[in-house]
């Protein structure tokens, strides 16, 4: 066994009892000393309640019911604020909802963590669904995710799955202008490669987009907020940001008749627009 801080879960639910239960039961599994669901579900406590009731009053698990939905980035760091306060220098593994820890995932992320002290993460591969996804790049210039680095990318990790170490990080993980999706991506930018501790073993079973339905309205829209989102952040000059946002225009508009095509539907077209407008609300 590595010796290392104790394990704290976290997991956000949104709406969906039956998927968090399983998720939280792989990490009391896996050895978790204890799992804090995050409810970002703003039904008025109806789904917290739920869960509550299946988890049948686990003294291992803490739920905390947000008044509104926060978002994931928001979600994340007011959890991880609540761990800090109540367990001290623990580290924490944040996994979705709609994922599983494999045997043995725990003590292999730990394990990363404690031989790697400048790292702040760790991550394993991830079965999606069959599709097994460990470290991924993000082209800075045309906003592309491949498996192989492009030149101008910059590696990330998903945020599916981190194993997170508090104290060798600032005080909020992610940035809370990504609402869902792209807060990975700017981790993985803010952090830079160094600090990133990639496990290639296949450590977690992820169902993939449970809770926002891949190809809905909500995936479709958010996700091209948060590359129009990530561009103006990325951009060092204002040539730059001008560079980057002719760049997305381009690869998003491609992406959505594609799309489009794909699902023989309007939706990733509206969500284009739509998807600008959020990002445009969010900063200058």
């Amino acid at each position: 066994m590595t010796s290392h801080p104790p394990i704290i879960g976290l997991t956000l639910n949104y709406r969906d009892a039956s998927r968090t239960l399983t998720c939280v039961r792989s990490l009391l599994d896996e050895g978790a000393a204890h799992v804090l669901v995050w409810d970002n579900s703003g039904d008025g406590g109806a789904s917290a309640d739920a869960l509550s009731e299946s988890l049948n009053q686990d003294s291992r698990v803490g739920i905390e019911r947000s008044p509104a939905n926060l978002g994931f980035a928001a979600g994340v760091n007011r959890g991880m604020e609540r761990i800090a306060r109540r367990f001290g220098t623990s580290w924490v593994l944040l996994i979705n909802n709609d994922a599983r820890l494999l045997h043995g995932a725990i003590e292999a992320l730990a394990g990363a963590l404690t031989r790697h002290e400048r790292a702040v993460i760790a991550y394993p591969d991830i079965d999606h669904a069959g599709h097994v996804i460990g470290t991924v790049h993000y082209q800075r210039h045309a906003g592309l995710l491949t498996h192989k680095p492009l030149p101008g990318s910059f590696t990330y990790a998903s945020g599916c799955c981190l194993l997170i170490a508090p104290e060798r990080t600032g005080p909020a993980l992610f940035d809370e202008d990504f609402f869902m999706y792209g807060e990975d991506w700017m981790l993985g930018w803010k952090l830079g490669e160094r600090k990133m501790e990639h496990v290639s073993q296949v450590l977690v079973f992820h169902e993939g987009s449970a809770g926002s339905g891949l190809g809905s309205e909500f995936y479709e829209t958010h996700m091209v907020a948060a590359h129009w989102t990530l561009a103006r952040k990325l951009a060092r000059t204002p040539r730059d940001r001008v560079l980057l946002m002719t760049a997305r225009l381009f690869t998003l508009t491609m992406r959505a008749l594609l799309r489009a095509f794909r699902y023989r539907s309007i939706v990733p077209l509206r969500a284009l627009r739509e998807g600008w407008r959020i990002a445009r609300s969010r900063g200058p």
